[in-house]
């Protein structure tokens, strides 16, 4: 048997980032959900649907290293890191790459109710597949540009299977 290794969960998306709080209305619009943000002044503004089914944090990120990095978006079960053209995907407990890899082959991924809501709601934000690989092989050390189609490409390298989440 092999031993742990944590995945990687990413996949292309097709969300519009003009602003934190166009992004913010937008995903509580989409999602039927509550989203807060902070201002860079520290207040909290808040984007509420109706009856929202989902409660999350989308917090602006700018990194120097990463300037593609441009948002995350915190809910109860996973964390999204969003970037210009594609979400990574955090969950808030332990995964094992390769027990993802076995519920997957056997076509039981979807049938977990925790990932059939990240589906759900990844399935909202234009996002029609994932690919999951071992995290410790993504990058070897290369310096890469964190844009879809340079993500794509390192992904084709490695040990990774793909889920259409449609």
């Amino acid at each position: 048997m092999d031993k742990f290794k944590h995945p990687f969960i990413v996949g292309a998306h097709k969300l519009k980032l003009s602003n934190l709080e166009q992004l913010a209305k937008d995903l509580a619009i989409k999602l039927n959900a509550k989203i807060e943000i902070e201002s860079n002044e520290g207040l909290i503004i808040t984007f509420e649907s109706k009856k929202p089914n989902y409660t999350g944090r989308l917090i602006q990120k700018n990194f120097n290293l990463i300037p593609q990095l441009k948002y995350q978006l915190n809910l109860d079960e996973f964390k999204l890191i969003i970037y210009e053209d594609f979400i990574e995907i955090l969950f808030l407990f332990d995964l094992d790459y390769f027990h993802l890899y076995d519920l997957s082959k056997k076509d039981e991924l979807k049938k977990i109710d925790t990932f059939q809501r990240t589906f759900a709601i990844l399935n909202i934000l234009g996002v029609i597949e994932i690919f999951i690989g071992i995290f410790d092989e993504f990058g070897n050390g290369k310096k890469i540009k964190h844009k879809w189609k340079n993500v794509l490409k390192e992904i084709s390298t490695l040990h990774h299977f793909k889920v259409s989440i449609q």
